[in-house]
């Protein structure tokens, strides 16, 4: 069941050097991070918001925007139409990682979160409370690890202080998501990004969307995270809308009125 859950949840996707030289190398804000491993990864941060905030955005991967280099236009979007800086940083082992001959994993994954949240916090000094941690599809993995914990490795910030969290077709875990509670619980050392065991250690306000027939994770996933969050926004359900086909302007006015909520100081 392992390898069966790995291969669905790291589908890094496979594209020519030239790719990223032409479309990520080439942006003004791309920075490199590295993680405590020594890894080095991309990232880049979208300035120029009004709203106070900073999305600290963990990319899905089975969709057309699964890594960095291919969700630039996206995360340019986010930024305008949410008022909100977007910092948006590449799991270990995808684009130009994986071009490096880094692996994906889950831990993987969270070294990477754990790089994007020193860079913000302790060396561009962006106070946790300016910082909404935003997970979609399997970046809610990283995204809920890193908002459940009092602390990250190396820097002085817990994340249990950040503004908020967004969350967009979220997975229980791996094996849920894939393969439904029992097998979750008959594999469960085998399992990855087990959200079910951390999302109620999140003390910050939880916005949640899902599409009510998602294909991929669930909308079940979606319900049973929002029924144990501890401070929730009231979640966006999307009917007739599945994993890769959410509507970005509704996704993003969603986003856009949790940001508003946040700096009314509603939590």
């Amino acid at each position: 069941m392992g390898g069966a859950i790995n291969t669905l949840a790291f589908p890094a996707p496979n594209l020519p050097r030239q790719f990223y030289e032409d479309e990520l190398k080439t942006r003004p804000d791309l920075v490199w991070l590295e993680t405590v491993n020594k890894e080095r990864i991309p990232a880049c941060h979208v300035r120029g918001g009004s709203s106070g905030k900073t999305l600290l955005y963990s990319h899905g991967n089975a969709e057309a925007t699964g890594d960095l280099g291919l969700h630039l236009e996206y995360i340019d979007s986010l930024a305008h139409f949410t008022g909100a800086d977007v910092f948006s940083y590449e799991y270990v082992g995808y684009s130009l990682s994986k071009l490096q001959g880094c692996q994906p994993s889950e831990a993987a994954c969270l070294r990477s979160i754990d790089a994007a949240w020193r860079y913000l916090v302790d060396m561009q000094k962006i106070p946790p409370q300016q910082i909404i941690i935003f997970g979609r599809s399997i970046g809610s993995g990283p995204s809920v690890d890193l908002a459940s914990r009092k602390e990250v490795e190396g820097s002085q910030h817990s994340p249990l202080n950040a503004a908020g969290v967004v969350l967009q077709s979220p997975l229980e875990s791996g094996a849920r998501a894939v393969l439904g509670h029992v097998t979750s619980f008959l594999g469960y050392h085998l399992d990855i990004f087990r959200n079910y065991e951390k999302i109620d250690k999140i003390t910050s306000p939880v916005a949640i969307m899902h599409g009510t027939r998602d294909e991929v994770v669930p909308y079940a996933n979606g319900e049973a995270l929002y029924k144990k969050l501890l401070n929730p926004f009231p979640p966006l359900w999307i009917d007739g809308h599945g994993h890769n086909d959410m509507p970005q302007a509704r996704c993003f006015n969603y986003v856009k009125e949790f940001v508003r909520h946040l700096n009314k100081g509603r939590t």
